[in-house]
């Protein structure tokens, strides 16, 4: 419990200090084979965006071996490297960039424990002429999970869900303000 009080400080702290320009900020949810989550977008310079996102890890839950999801937190700074605008008024963007993430999520073998994991994120968005957006990325995690092994000990694995996630893609959608 301790750790996600300690994610929501830094995580407020970070936002608080980024200076937002006049580019769309957004906040949605994203959808995925494993997880669900609550992300906002918030534009820090006229190339970059940085994405907080709060996740339910639904590995093992939603195939019924387990009963509760895990939860972690991705902090993903995203470059935007192509913006094409069109004449009705909406645009797309592609964009790319490394991030941190870390929770208490479970792994392929359903133990619960503490994960911290390089992540990243590539993809695009579509953004309408309304205040809505949809987008559609890859997001892969490298990462370790601790938890207890078998003798009372602290065991230590890779985070599996993080890579396998990485095949299947994130349908987004937020909106903007």
């Amino acid at each position: 419990m301790r750790r996600t009080a300690l994610i929501t400080i830094i995580s407020a702290v970070l936002l608080s200090c980024c200076p937002v320009f006049a580019q769309d900020r957004s906040a949605g949810l994203n959808l995925s084979c494993n997880e669900l989550a609550a992300a906002i977008h918030l534009p820090l310079d006229d190339e970059g965006i940085l994405c907080v996102s709060a996740n339910l890890d639904l590995t093992c839950v939603l195939s019924g071996k387990e009963l509760f999801p895990g939860v972690s937190a991705d902090i993903v700074y995203l470059y935007v490297f192509a913006d094409r605008r069109f004449d009705s008024g909406e645009s797309m963007r592609f964009y790319a960039g490394p991030g941190f993430s870390t929770g208490y999520v479970r792994n392929m073998d359903g133990e619960y424990g503490a994960m911290a994991a390089m992540t990243g994120c590539v993809g695009f968005e579509y953004l309408f002429n309304v205040p809505f957006s949809i987008s559609l990325t890859l997001e892969p995690a490298l990462g370790i999970h601790f938890h207890q092994d078998e003798y009372g000990g602290v065991g230590m694995d890779f985070h599996m869900p993080g890579l396998i996630a990485s095949l299947f893609p994130h349908l987004g959608i937020r909106y903007r303000f």
